[in-house]
């Protein structure tokens, strides 16, 4: 194999132009396939994901593993998942001296809204026979499939203790975005009831290769689910009032809710709950914030409960 294919040589676009060419790879838009080329950013990560040599980390997309070498120099091991089975042939070539890195050939997600089971198996039973836990997860995630796996791992039963990850711009924006705001949506409260987001910094397109319509940006994401426990009775509740209020964004917050015809909850008493928060019957929901739509959707649920 030439040299530059086990990475002696910085993954340049010329570099990389003629490594796809002998292996017949295209970069498909369907995947997602935007390659780092900036060496400066691509070394600034491991130190941003605070890696220690006891971490032990899911990175989604291996494409040219470029920064899978760099994660499994810093960790003890790189679980690497890439659903592209040309890429899947390079990355396999380019590590197969790292002992600590399983590469996975398969999508991450089952369907658009699920994980891949049999991959969160498979760390589930490493975490579990080597006793280690949480993860983290490094990625220059592919932007199409970014917001499902976003939620499904803050969601998800695998232990998640910190992400670094490259994504859209629009979609860290979203993450990180206030009530009332255009960006504010289903994305951001999953986001902020799990985690704290830092934007760490805005990418400009010629930092990929080939160059994405669209400014990136790298985020840091601080998993804290104890922040809710005890608070949430019935998640996949609160879920379904969130989901109701952010389907309908345009509608009058007690109009979103009454269309979820839930039993032993009438008009009437929506009204008494917002008065009792505090809150005018005309607002809409997209105003509130993590800690006043758990609040809602608590007293809603005691209601139809009772």
């Amino acid at each position: 194999m030439p040299p530059e294919e086990i990475g002696f040589i910085p993954h340049t676009p010329a570099v990389l132009k003629q490594i796809f060419s002998r292996r017949g790879i295209i970069p498909s838009k369907r995947f997602g396939q935007n390659f780092l080329i900036d060496q400066n950013i691509l070394l600034s990560i491991p130190d941003i994901a605070d890696l220690k040599e006891d971490d032990v980390v899911l990175e989604i997309g291996t494409g040219t593993g470029g920064l899978t070498r760099l994660l499994a120099a810093r960790s003890r091991h790189v679980f690497t998942v890439e659903v592209d089975k040309k890429l899947f042939e390079l990355a396999s070539d380019i590590l197969k001296f790292y002992t600590n890195v399983t590469l996975i050939n398969a999508d991450i997600l089952k369907t658009k809204h699920e994980l891949n089971e049999d991959i969160t198996s498979l760390i589930f039973n490493w975490l579990n026979e080597h006793k280690q836990t949480p993860i983290k997860v490094v990625s220059n995630l592919p932007y199409n499939i970014s917001t499902p796996v976003i939620i499904n791992l803050l969601e998800g039963d695998l232990s998640v203790g910190l992400m670094v990850l490259m994504l859209q711009k629009e979609i860290t924006e979203r993450m990180a975005a206030i009530p009332g705001t255009r960006e504010y949506g289903i994305l951001s409260v999953i986001t902020q009831l799990f985690s704290e987001v830092e934007v760490v910094k805005t990418l400009p397109p010629e930092v990929f290769w080939p160059r994405p319509e669209v400014h990136s940006a790298l985020v840091k994401v601080v998993v804290h689910k104890e922040k809710y426990t005890g608070r949430i009775s019935e998640y996949p509740f609160f879920i379904k009032i969130v989901y109701a209020i952010f389907t309908s964004r345009r509608k009058t917050l007690i109009n979103s809710l009454e269309k979820l015809n839930l039993p032993g909850v009438s008009r009437g008493h929506l009204m008494v709950i917002l008065k009792d928060m505090q809150l005018d019957e005309r607002i809409r929901g997209e105003n509130l914030g993590v800690d006043q739509l758990v609040c809602l959707s608590e007293a809603i649920g005691k209601l139809k409960n009772s």
